[in-house]
C-alpha cells in the first residue's frame, strides 16, 4: 500500500543542503520501499558546461590552461542527489549511486545497497535528499513509499572464485604488509559485492583492507564476515562524504554523523572521532571539485592538522598522471615541514574489479604483531606507512645502542642508516626504481643510485636539529619519469636527558 507521496523543486540554492522529508509508518509491516526519481539529469547546453567548467578549473586547478577541448571532454554535466534514511530511533544509511531512479528497500532480513537490515518500525521517518551537485535551472525530485505485510524472498549474493589471503606475520614481529586503506562496494558507489571485493582484494595481494563505504556501514559485518572465511583482515571504516571534502574514517567506533559534518565544525569532528579511537585521513585532498566532482576538493579549512592521523598523498590507479597528486604531495609536505605528523597514505578508491591502469600503487604497513583491524589502526597512528610502485623497503637507523624505524620519534644526533629494497615478485607491471633520496628538514639530502631488483644502502648521517627525515624513490613506471616510493617520516626531537 502507498503510504506517502510528495514532489519537491528544488533550484541551485539548495546546492551543498540537506533536503527532507517526512513521512509516518504504521504498524506490522513486514518491508517497506522508498522510491525516489529526480529529473532533469544533466545539462546538455555547452556554453552553460564551458561556463561551470572554467569556473571550476580556475578555483580547483589553477596551476595549469585547459583547451576548450578538454573542457568539452566533461559535457554533459550531471546532476547528483545521495539519499539517507533515518526511522526515528537511528541511521540506515545512504544510498551513494548516481542513477535518478533508485527503490530502496527496508526490511530485517534484507536492505538494498546501503542501508542496514532492520524491523520496520512504525511511527515518523524521515527521507534526506542530499543535493551534491545541481547544474541545471532547477531539479524536480519525486518521492514514493510504500509498505507491504507480506513477506518476500530477497536475492542472495553468489560468486564462485574461492581464493584465500596468507599472512606471514608473527606475534613480537614486525612485518610490512600490504593493505589496502580505501575501497567500496555495492552500498556506495562500488560495483563490487562484500564476497566479490575480499576475493579481488586477495587477488591483488593484499593481506587486509579497510572498507569505505561513502556514508554508510551497512556492508561492514558481511565483508567482516567473508574476510574471516578467506584469511583476510578487514577494519571497518567509513568515508565521510560530505560537500566540501572526504575524510576516511576507519576503526568503527565513532559516533559523528557525516549529515551534521560543516566547515564550522569538522575540526571537532576530527577530534571526537580521534577521541574514540578511529584514524583519519584526508581523502583525495586535491581532487577536482564541484561540479566535476562534487565535494572531493578540500574545501573544510582544516586547521587542527595535529589530530589528523594521515594523508592521500596518493589517490586512484595511477597517482603519477594526476596533477592533483603533485599538488597533494606539495601540500603534505609543507603540512611536514610545519611540524605535523601526518602518515603517507594511498587510496586506490576501489570501486570496480577491473578498474584501474598499469600503475596502480600500494600502502604498506608496519604490522607489530598479528594482522587485525586493531594493529592496522595502531600502523597508522603510529605512522609506520609507505606508499609504493611495486617497490618493497625496509629502514633502519641505529644509533649503536637503539633501532628505529619508520614513524619512529628519535633524538637528534649521528646515526648508521640502512636501506634494503626490493622489487615486489607479484608486481604485474613495468617499474624501475633508479634512485634513493633521504629528504626532509632535520638533515642533509643524500641521494643513492639504485640499480636491479634489490640492493641495500648504507650511509652515516646526522640528524642535526628537531623535524622530519623521510625516503623518496624515483625511477620508471610503464616508461614513465615518476615517483616509484615515498616514506612517512621519522620524526626527530630534542631529547634531554
Amino acid at each position: 500500500m502507498q503510504i506517502f507521496h510528495t514532489k519537491v523543486r528544488v533550484t541551485p540554492d539548495a546546492l551543498r543542503s540537506h533536503i527532507q522529508v517526512k513521512f509516518s509508518v504504521p504498524e506490522g509491516l513486514e518491508y517497506l520501499t522508498v522510491a525516489t526519481f529526480y529529473s532533469p539529469k544533466y545539462e546538455y547546453d555547452e556554453k552553460k558546461c564551458a561556463k561551470l567548467v572554467r569556473e571550476c578549473l580556475e578555483k580547483y586547478a589553477p596551476y595549469r590552461e585547459f583547451s576548450y577541448e578538454e573542457i568539452r571532454r566533461n559535457f554533459p554535466l550531471a546532476n547528483h542527489i545521495a539519499w539517507s534514511l533515518h526511522d526515528g530511533e537511528k541511521q540506515l544509511g545512504t544510498e551513494h549511486r548516481h542513477k535518478p531512479d533508485q527503490t530502496h528497500v527496508i526490511s530485517e532480513k534484507y536492505s538494498s545497497n546501503g542501508f542496514i537490515e532492520t524491523k520496520v518500525r512504525a511511527g515518523e521517518w524521515t527521507l534526506t535528499a542530499s543535493i551534491n551537485s545541481i547544474v541545471t535551472d532547477f531539479i524536480d525530485i519525486d518521492v514514493t513509499v510504500e509498505g507491504f505485510t507480506e513477506k518476500r524472498d530477497f536475492p542472495t549474493e553468489k560468486y564462485d572464485s574461492e581464493l584465500y589471503a596468507v599472512n606471514d606475520c608473527e606475534k613480537g614481529k614486525l612485518t610490512w604488509q600490504r593493505v589496502e586503506m580505501h575501497c567500496h562496494t555495492v552500498a556506495s558507489d562500488g560495483d563490487m559485492t562484500p564476497k566479490e571485493l575480499v576475493q579481488n582484494a586477495i587477488k591483488r595481494g593484499y593481506k587486509g583492507i579497510c572498507l569505505t563505504d561513502h556514508n554508510t556501514v551497512s556492508d561492514v559485518k558481511a565483508v567482516e564476515e567473508w574476510g574471516k572465511k578467506y584469511n583476510l583482515a578487514v577494519a571497518r571504516g567509513i568515508e565521510w562524504t560530505t560537500f566540501w571534502g572526504h575524510l576516511t574514517v576507519i576503526g568503527g567506533n565513532s559516533k559523528v554523523n557525516w549529515l551534521d559534518i560543516r566547515p564550522e565544525n569538522i575540526n571537532a569532528c576530527i577530534v571526537q572521532a580521534r577521541q574514540s579511537g578511529d584514524i583519519v585521513t584526508l581523502a583525495h585532498p586535491k581532487r577536482i571539485g564541484w561540479p566535476l566532482c562534487a565535494g572531493c576538493y578540500n574545501d573544510f579549512g582544516i586547521t587542527n592538522w595535529d589530530y589528523l592521523t594521515s594523508y592521500e598523498v596518493w589517490s586512484h590507479y595511477d597517482p603519477n598522471v594526476s596533477l592533483a597528486d603533485l599538488q597533494a604531495k606539495r601540500e603534505w609536505i609543507s603540512l611536514l615541514d610545519k611540524g605535523y605528523r601526518l602518515a603517507a597514505m594511498y587510496g586506490y578508491d576501489w570501486h570496480s574489479p577491473d578498474e584501474g591502469g598499469p600503475s596502480y600503487a600500494y600502502t604498506y604497513l608496519g604490522i607489530d604483531g598479528i594482522l587485525d583491524k586493531d594493529s592496522i589502526v595502531k600502523a597508522v597512528e603510529c605512522g609506520r606507512t609507505y606508499i609504493t610502485m611495486g617497490w618493497e623497503i625496509n629502514v633502519e637507523l641505529c644509533d649503536g645502542e637503539n633501532s628505529y624505524g619508520i614513524g619512529d620519534i628519535l633524538p637528534i644526533g649521528r646515526y648508521r642508516l640502512k636501506i634494503s629494497y626490493n622489487k615486489a615478485s607479484d608486481y604485474p607491471f613495468d617499474s624501475k626504481l633508479e634512485s634513493l633520496s633521504v629528504k626532509g628538514n632535520s638533515c642533509e639530502e643524500y641521494h643513492f643510485a639504485c640499480a636491479g631488483g634489490k640492493g641495500e644502502i648504507k650511509e652515516e648521517i646526522y640528524l642535526a636539529k628537531e623535524g622530519y627525515m623521510r625516503i623518496e624513490g624515483t625511477g620508471f613506471t610503464e616508461g614513465k619519469y615518476a615517483d616509484v616510493l615515498l616514506t612517512s617520516p621519522v620524526y626527530v626531537k630534542e631529547i634531554k636527558k
